[in-house]
């Protein structure tokens, strides 16, 4: 299954710093993946707010997705 950035959604996985796995994290709006900066995002697990830097999730992404073509 590969990640669709075109998609409008307000959630993704990322490593969580407190729960020390990856866990989903969900936004107050829709992710824009283009900003290079860091966006506050709730771990769903913990309920513990964390700086994420977007820009790093969707080359992060990516690069998953040409590895599972």
């Amino acid at each position: 299954m590969s990640f669709i950035f075109d998609t409008d959604i307000n959630y993704i996985f990322t490593f969580c710093k407190k729960c020390w796995d990856f866990k989903k994290f969900v936004f107050r709006e829709a992710i824009n993946f283009d900003k290079n900066e860091y966006t506050i995002g709730l771990c769903t697990n913990c309920n513990k707010e964390q700086n994420i830097n977007l820009y790093e999730a969707k080359d992060y992404y990516l690069k998953l997705n040409n590895n599972n073509y």
